[in-house]
């Protein structure tokens, strides 16, 4: 089964320019948090067993329970590309989704999260000011891309569309976790699903988010996501046939 994934994860990669090399998936398809791509990076589990009965990881909304492991530490450009669905779009503060370290005063440390309906980025090198990317839509998959380049900079992405350049490093992927902020007392609750991380800044944002989920069995929208799902690309949502 990963040898299919491998071979799958590796036709997504080539659709990006050759200079860029996918060192992480994590698509949760064979219903384990093991990495698609190679043997190392696998996410552990951190309280109670991992929900991916959904070929997607559950993140439930309960602070001991997230993945983490130790990731290929500070590059100069890297590229992370994931992809989230909830039912509870306003669902408080500091809900974390994607995080690296565990203490939001390292240097190296920021975090992707849902923060009173919105999707944001934290860094401490940025003094932690939050940078906006989207608002959440209750029962859509929502494609989030962050890609640090030149050392010094990022580039955000909401739905295979442009938002802004931080004029920030955000920071690194010395440990990132998933399913938890920095401070590990906040969780979001909904689907992560697709996670995607590249040694590299020239991978194509659009280019991911026509790719789409990917194949997951999550329930599908309700009928006003699904309008707006149309209207903003239907590659975003696939649903696999039971």
């Amino acid at each position: 089964m990963k040898t299919l994934l491998s071979t799958f994860a590796l036709s997504i990669a080539l659709s990006a320019p050759a200079s860029a090399a996918l060192i992480a998936e994590y698509n949760f398809d064979d219903k384990t948090a093991e990495n698609a791509v190679s043997a190392v990076y696998d996410l552990n589990s951190q309280g109670s067993a991992a929900d991916f009965s959904d070929s997607a990881f559950y993140s439930d909304g309960i602070s001991s329970n997230y993945l983490s492991v130790s990731g290929p530490g500070g590059m100069t450009d890297w590229t992370v590309s994931l992809w989230v669905n909830t039912s509870v779009s306003e669902q408080g503060e500091f809900k974390g989704i994607f995080s690296n370290m565990n203490d939001p005063q390292s240097d190296w440390s920021w975090q992707i999260d849902s923060h009173n309906g919105d999707y944001r980025l934290l860094s401490k090198q940025n003094d932690n000011s939050p940078v906006s990317l989207g608002t959440s839509v209750n029962g859509m998959w929502q494609h989030i891309f962050v890609q640090k380049f030149g050392g010094n900079d990022a580039r955000l992405y909401f739905n295979g569309t442009f938002v802004e350049n931080t004029g920030f490093n955000p920071g690194g992927l010395q440990n990132f976790r998933v399913g938890i902020n920095r401070s590990s007392n906040s969780s979001y609750e909904g689907y992560i699903d697709n996670i995607q991380i590249w040694d590299d800044s020239t991978v194509s944002a659009s280019q991911i988010y026509s790719n789409g989920v990917g194949v997951n069995a999550v329930p599908a929208p309700t009928s006003v996501a699904l309008l707006g799902l149309a209207l903003i690309g239907m590659g975003a949502y696939r649903r696999k046939a039971k």
